[in-house]
């Protein structure tokens, strides 16, 4: 989906390149039919730093149609003034395919961080296939400390939904994302993918 992970991994021998709103940008590789890599960099030029993100993600079941993929990942960032700073993350995601091709489907993800003060990210959203190029999308991402006066509050949430519009070798998805627990603001979100050929 837009801001939450799916069980699908890409063909064997393919890479992907995704930019959200042109600054942030992603790149992933296909190892196998079940596993792939990816990073994501945010560079913030006047603070001469970088966001980062690296994640391995492997399918662990791929029958009929129900998908768990488990998800392994750093995250954190790259500056002149602070070194690299990187956090430890997994999670799993599982999907429920509405039609065989998966076209359709329901997923649940789960990540939680491993050092410093952790914190579970929670998801469940939706992709609905409308037409051969069009499909709806919906999602539902929230965040629960597990530590401190916050434990197991529930801290923070974001709704989001669109349309993706799907080539041969391109996607583009059309979103709006809303904060639940501030003022009201709804961000649009503009997200462009190249896949290479299998």
């Amino acid at each position: 989906m837009v801001l939450l992970p799916t069980a699908y991994t890409h063909p064997k021998g393919t890479f992907y390149l995704t930019s959200y709103d042109i600054v942030l940008l992603q790149a992933g590789y296909a190892f196998t039919d079940d596993t792939q890599v990816s990073v994501t960099a945010l560079p913030i030029a006047t603070e001469s730093f970088t966001v980062l993100d690296f994640s391995l993600k492997t399918v662990l079941v791929r029958s009929g149609l129900v998908r768990v993929a488990a998800i392994g990942s750093v995250s954190g960032g790259v500056g002149k003034d602070i070194g690299a700073e990187f956090v430890g993350r997994v999670g799993g995601v599982g999907q429920l395919c509405l039609d065989r091709r998966c076209d359709s489907s329901f997923s649940l993800s789960s990540n939680l961080t491993l050092v410093g003060a952790p914190i579970m990210a929670n998801g469940v959203g939706g992709i609905w296939r409308v037409g051969r190029t069009v499909s709806l999308l919906a999602e539902l991402a929230t965040l629960v400390p597990l530590s401190g006066s916050a434990l197991a509050e529930f801290n923070g949430a974001a709704l989001g939904g669109g349309v993706r519009f799907h080539l041969v070798h391109w996607g583009f998805d059309v979103s709006l994302i809303r904060a639940l627990n501030s003022a009201g603001s709804v961000l649009p979100l503009l997200t462009a993918t190249y896949r290479s050929s299998t």
